[in-house]
This record gives C-alpha cells, sequence and structure tokens, in this order.
C-alpha cells in the first residue's frame, strides 16, 4: 500500500455462497483528511463495501489496507484497526434511556479512551460542529431523525 493513503481497497470481491457476488473488484483510495461519499442504487453492494472495509464482513478475495495494515492479513488484531475506523450504520440505534451527552460520551469512557471530564469536553465540541450542542441534555426520542443521525 502507498503510504499516501489512509485507506486503499483493491480488488475486493465479496460474494454469498460461492454465487451471488456482490462486490466484483472494487477499488478505491483515501487519502487523510479527504471525504469520499460511496452512491449508487438500493442493492448495489455499498453497505458491504463498507462493512468489508471494517471486517464485519469476510471477503474473498482482494486487499484492505488502513494506514498501511493488510486487513486480509489473518495476524492483524481487527479489534484493535477498528478503534480506528468511524461507522455511522443505516440504522443506528441510540439508547433512548440516556441523553445526546450520556450516548455520546459512554464508548470513550467505558473503553478508558478518555476520562469523563475530557469526553464531556470533545463531546461538546462535535456537537457545537453539527449544531446540536443546545440538544446535549435531551433524550434521543425528542430529536428528528437528522438530528439523531448527527449525534450518532
Amino acid at each position: 500500500m502507498e503510504e499516501k493513503y489512509k485507506v486503499q481497497v483493491t480488488d475486493l470481491h465479496k460474494s454469498y455462497d460461492g454465487v451471488h457476488e456482490v462486490i466484483k473488484g472494487a477499488s478505491l483510495d483515501v487519502a487523510p483528511s479527504e471525504v469520499v461519499c460511496i452512491i449508487g442504487p438500493s442493492g448495489s453492494g455499498k453497505s458491504t463495501f463498507l462493512r468489508c472495509i471494517n471486517k464485519l464482513e469476510d471477503f474473498q478475495d482482494g486487499h484492505i489496507y488502513l494506514d498501511g495494515v493488510d486487513l486480509a492479513d489473518p495476524k492483524v488484531d481487527i479489534n484493535k484497526m477498528r478503534e480506528k475506523i468511524g461507522m455511522v450504520f443505516q440504522h443506528f440505534n441510540l439508547f433512548p434511556n440516556m441523553t445526546v451527552l450520556e450516548n455520546i460520551t459512554l464508548a470513550p469512557v467505558e473503553l478508558g479512551k478518555e476520562d469523563k471530564e475530557t469526553a464531556i469536553k470533545e463531546a461538546h465540541k462535535y456537537l457545537q460542529m453539527v449544531n446540536m450542542d443546545g440538544k446535549a441534555d435531551v433524550k434521543p426520542t425528542t430529536l428528528s431523525g437528522g438530528q439523531q443521525q448527527r449525534v450518532a
């Protein structure tokens, strides 16, 4: 993999039951700070492609490199690599019994990545970036779908 890429996918193939091929040799290069959109009709393999990048799906052929590490290598600690991958699912689930702020700070605090004070400070920073800081103390069920997606 070329070091100038954050993510590099080369000739990726994914099929189900060895018959239904949903990804047929897809390749992608993503530079640091680059924003990439994957678009296409329903059922064209967009979500499957993203799930392969996160190794939530196994693929039959090709390579996926994240920061130069080949995720196809069986020696790779995929859970360690997933710490570098952010993914918002199409059908995301926020905890309805927790506030927006509690939802955002739960993972970094529970995983020991940040202390609670730092996590709260970071959460407010990101909520401001998406014009949601005024919603930090509300429950997700009071938010619109778009607002919930921004929180996720």
